[in-house]
């Protein structure tokens, strides 16, 4: 009999994350769904992050640390040390409105028979420019999901971690849409959105980079569509921690 409720580790990147992480970890607390760890992948954070982590005491959660070498390592070296059947990949500063978040995202993937899924990100307290802006992209990359080449952002994928293995994870060669090349190289066949679990984001690289975030991330896009989806060689990179 198939397993209801399959073993899920959520696996954070973590790079000076005090202010956000904490949020994220509330979110995680007060889920539904029963039966998930959560592996913290630090990447020798120098701020109280480690203290922020330590402080909700929580029985299912581990630290791991490594030296920081982009998010792509970090998530890769935090499945590592992962028991999980599932894999679920937050960043650090997403925040998790409804507790049931975990179990619609899975009870959808199931029903779908997909491999790999995302879910509906959303902006809240921010203007109406950005809440357009954010709607934008999120209808842009569910139109990419009925393609040969869908994508999600690295914010949430839940994938399914022999589909991980078998595909060697995140490509650590990649500075900026490794999250893009994941989804695109694993989910042609068995990927989708799931409207029913929605999340938040925070735009804090738009307000702290402006429009140069905004170009350069369209930029990213137009190279992976020019360069038949490899931004192994891409001129644009990812300040991984730098924003505050």
């Amino acid at each position: 009999m198939k397993n209801k409720n399959p073993f899920l580790s959520v696996v954070i990147p973590c790079y000076n994350e005090a202010t956000y992480i904490g949020i994220l970890l509330k979110g995680l607390a007060s889920q539904t769904y029963p039966n998930f760890e959560i592996v913290i992948s630090n990447a020798n954070s120098t701020d109280n992050t480690i203290e922020v982590i330590e402080s909700f005491n929580l029985p299912n959660l581990k630290i791991v640390s490594s030296e920081a070498k982009g998010p792509g390592y970090q998530r890769n070296f935090g499945v590592k040390h992962t028991k999980g059947e599932w894999l679920l990949f937050f960043d650090a500063d997403v925040i998790l409105p409804d507790k049931d978040f975990i179990k619609k995202l899975f009870l959808t993937t199931m029903e779908n028979n997909w491999m790999t899924a995302s879910a509906r990100f959303k902006v809240k307290d921010t203007s109406l420019i950005e809440r357009i802006g954010t709607r934008i992209d999120y209808d842009y990359l569910k139109f990419l999901s009925h393609t040969r080449h869908p994508v999600a952002p690295g914010w949430c994928i839940l994938t399914k971690k022999e589909l991980f293995e078998t595909n060697k994870g995140f490509n650590e060669k990649i500075y900026f849409g490794e999250d893009y090349d994941y989804v695109s190289r694993v989910g042609r066949k068995s990927f989708g959105f799931v409207e029913a679990a929605c999340y938040y984001i925070n735009l804090r690289r738009v307000h702290e980079d402006g429009l140069a975030f905004i170009y350069k991330s369209i930029a990213n896009e137009v190279y992976r569509h020019t360069h038949h989806y490899n931004l192994e060689k891409s001129p644009y990179s990812y300040g991984f921690g730098k924003h505050k």
